[in-house]
């Protein structure tokens, strides 16, 4: 497939735009582009104090609907909240019950059960509520359950319907809706999420009885929803994610303040991503894979045991979670295989996880670049689940409706969508979409449209503007983080990363470095020269912030091998090659000059020189080697990046590279994390600390795990979440021991070369 950058060329930029932005002619262009018109856009937009907040009598019917609340809480009315099972559904709930119990209300909850009761209001628990409910509010569902809401009516119960979804062609006969789709077209408010709406109807009563300023204790679970709910991130949505993400960060909390520690976030360091890729996943994996009440109670308790107990069954969910969808993800390929023609993916297999499907059918169509459904068989035995999730030309939900015939019931928007249907009739519908979804992919072109904010060149970029892109922020649904072009790249150097999953480049252009990752590239070439599609992010290296490009795409001008090869040869050619590994250390230490750079890694730092190691490079005259890198790979990136002139081998003694001394060097490391850190592990640390490569680190921490002394996570790529495990169990460690001496013997048998080879030798096999 034919990929094609597409972005706005350089637009005029108007004085006042720069005026406002203090002549950043980069933060003006991209606000330009953001759809910013005026001064006073400009300033709402990056500075939430010159926002005006929606009021919330704006919302149709608040007014009843708080008149409504304040009565239940008077008169003694026994309350149900009715949510829903996601990160919005759930803190939904906990604002409305928080709010009763502030009040002093007599309110229970119900979170509907995924896999026996599914979406929406249920009528057999409107039933069971009967005589012992007053009032039921529903947050983040209801208001396309006429039947359900008719039932309750009937049965004798008030019904307040709070929700923030497509209005249907007959809203329910409840009391009072509150919803944002009630406003005008184009209110700032109108696509708040579900908690979203449960706040204001808590601001609204909280404002009637002069508690106007209790209402921001509730930010902290609407920025959890509006980063997990993915609503467009503009208007009030912008305003309550800018304004509660510090209210998060300093949360009170004792819930959430125990899920940042299972989930390795720092609170001063807290932005949408974390909440994205960190907090949801864990809220979300109760309502997945057993009961959303495990979420709401973690939110809702004060007890700090409590709290510590429902963060680490949250946080094994997760994880649970994350092999479930691996595995799905995995057999999906196998059925897959190559295909001959590109078509729509529709799999069906009875035993894949219900909750689970929609996160492997995101990964798979992005990955494939198609759209992809995946189905399996309820407990009941009769009914087939499936989620879909598509690629931006193609609407999943329209093209389910093609298929209604066949559904149970289906909803959701362009691109994602879940559906249900009686077994006997999954050949037909499993038929009939894919010939549907094959003819929508035919008429495609044979091209992947990849979007960029503009051209950035790698010299214009810097922590400096790092920082200043990040007054744009909070990114997210409608207001991305900006991806930048720059055309002619050099790949200086290339190696992978966490058995092959991820890629570490270093690129160049115009005598500019910037290291770089491109997440979840496996093994796919790159060429020494590419057209580089990337964002801008930070890494943490014992704490100290850098600059770090993210890889989004890399278009290849030429090939790999030859280009890169030839200039490791290059460089190897013209490199001096001297030899201290049999001196004193105070001829070592006699070495120190201007425009040297030091290369080492282990536990005990050699004292006051400036030392560097394999993610921390800068350029040099002369590179002193005072310990062994582990492989060759490192060996020439470090002369590809820091391009000496000199190679100094100053290593002395045998390296430690027996399983025995790098296990013990690994568990004394994690011993350290879990009592100091909170078992916070990073993996670039631990590679660098026990001088070994990435994938021998990980191999041995799963060689612990299967022993049963540890269990360990990844919280991305690179942070680690590791934790004792006294089950001592033992889970086919054989296999890992096996694997883990391999690759040590690999790293011995390097730094036996490096250590005992001919000067010759060496230049020889860099070459």
């Amino acid at each position: 497939m034919k990929l094609k950058i597409e972005y706005q060329r350089a637009t005029e930029l108007p004085d006042w735009l720069l005026k406002e932005v203090g002549g950043d002619r980069l933060l003006a262009s991209l606000l330009i582009q953001r759809g910013m018109k005026s001064p006073e856009d400009v300033r709402s937009f990056l500075d939430p104090t010159f926002f005006k907040p929606t009021d919330p009598a704006e919302f149709p019917g608040m007014e009843r609907a708080v008149a409504m609340v304040l009565a239940a809480v008077r008169e003694g009315k026994r309350v149900c909240v009715y949510g829903d099972y996601d990160v919005d559904g759930v803190t939904a709930t906990v604002i409305l019950v928080t709010l009763f119990r502030k009040l002093g209300g007599v309110v229970t909850y119900h979170l509907p059960d995924r896999f026996k009761e599914g979406y929406g209001i249920n009528q057999e628990v409107i039933k069971g509520l009967a005589g012992r409910t007053d009032l039921i509010i529903s947050c983040d569902c209801g208001i396309s359950n006429y039947r359900e809401v008719a039932l309750a009516r009937e049965l004798g119960m008030e019904v307040l319907v709070t929700d923030h979804h497509q209005l249907p062609a007959e809203l329910p006969p409840a009391e009072v809706i509150l919803s944002p789709r009630l406003l005008e077209d184009g209110h700032q408010a109108r696509q708040l999420p579900g908690a979203g709406m449960a706040y204001f109807l808590a601001a609204a009563v909280l404002n009637s009885l002069q508690r106007v300023e209790e209402s921001r204790e509730f930010l902290d679970l609407v920025a959890l929803a509006v980063v997990a709910d993915v609503v467009p991130l503009l208007g009030e949505n912008r305003f309550l994610l800018q304004t509660g993400l510090p209210v998060l960060a300093r949360t009170g909390r004792i819930g959430l303040q125990q899920l940042f520690k299972v989930s390795g976030l720092q609170a001063e360091r807290l932005i949408e991503e974390d909440i994205a890729f960190r907090l949801a996943p864990l809220l979300n994996s109760a309502g997945r894979l057993v009961h959303a009440r495990l979420a709401a109670e973690l939110l809702l308790t004060e007890q700090p045991q409590e709290a510590g107990q429902l963060a680490g069954q949250l946080a094994m969910l997760n994880q649970r979670r994350k092999q479930l969808q691996a595995e799905i993800i995995a057999e999906a390929r196998q059925l897959i295989g190559t295909p001959a023609n590109r078509e729509g993916i529709v799999l069906y297999q009875p035993h894949w996880h219900q909750g689970v499907l929609g996160i492997a059918a995101g990964r798979l169509a992005e990955d494939l670049q198609l759209p992809v459904i995946l189905m399996s068989l309820k407990d009941d035995n009769c009914t087939v689940t499936g989620s879909a999730r598509s690629i931006p030309a193609i609407n999943i939900n329209q093209q389910l409706k093609k298929t209604a015939r066949f559904l149970e019931k289906f909803g959701g928007h362009a691109g994602a969508a879940g559906f249900s249907l009686r077994r006997e009739q999954l050949t037909p519908f499993s038929l009939t979409i894919g010939r549907i979804l094959k003819e929508e992919v035919e008429q495609l072109t044979d091209q992947r449209i990849i979007r960029v904010d503009q051209e950035l060149e790698l010299a214009e970029v810097s922590l400096q503007t790092y920082h200043q892109l990040r007054k744009l922020a909070p990114f997210g649904e409608q207001n991305p983080k900006p991806r930048f072009l720059c055309y002619q790249t050099e790949v200086i150097a290339r190696r992978t990363l966490s058995n092959k999953q991820h890629q570490k480049l270093v690129l160049s252009k115009n005598g500019v470095e910037h290291h770089s990752l491109w997440w979840w590239s496996g093994q796919r070439e790159v060429g020494g020269e590419i057209d580089l599609v990337y964002t801008i992010g930070l890494s943490y290296f014992s704490g100290q912030p850098s600059l770090q490009l993210l890889v989004e795409e890399a278009i290849n001008r030429e090939t790999v091998v030859e280009t890169v090869k030839g200039r490791v040869r290059e460089a190897a050619a013209a490199l001096e090659i001297l030899d201290y590994r049999q001196r004193s250390k105070q001829e070592i230490a006699q070495l120190e000059e201007t425009g040297s750079v030091y290369f080492w890694e282990g536990l005990k730092k050699p004292e006051r020189l400036q030392l560097i190691n394999r993610y921390q490079l800068t350029r040099g005259k002369t590179l002193v080697l005072l310990s062994c890198p582990p492989a060759l790979d490192i060996l020439k990136e470090l002369i590809l990046v820091l391009a000496p002139l000199r190679l100094i081998l100053a290593y002395q003694g045998s390296e430690p590279g027996r399983s025995k001394d790098f296990l013990t060097r690994l568990v004394g490391l994690l011993k350290y994390s879990i009592k100091e850190k909170d078992g916070l592990v990073d993996l670039y640390q631990l590679a660098v600390l026990t001088e070994q490569l990435e994938s021998t680190v990980l191999l041995g921490l799963k060689y612990l795990q299967a022993r049963g002394l540890i269990r360990f996570e990844h919280l991305d790529p690179r942070q680690l979440l590791v934790s004792r495990d006294s089950s001592g169990q033992l889970k086919g460690s054989k296999i890992f021991r096996q694997g883990l001496s391999d690759l040590l013997q690999e790293t011995m048998a390097f730094r036996r070369f490096m250590l005992d080879g001919a000067v010759s030798k060496i230049k020889k096999l860099l070459s």
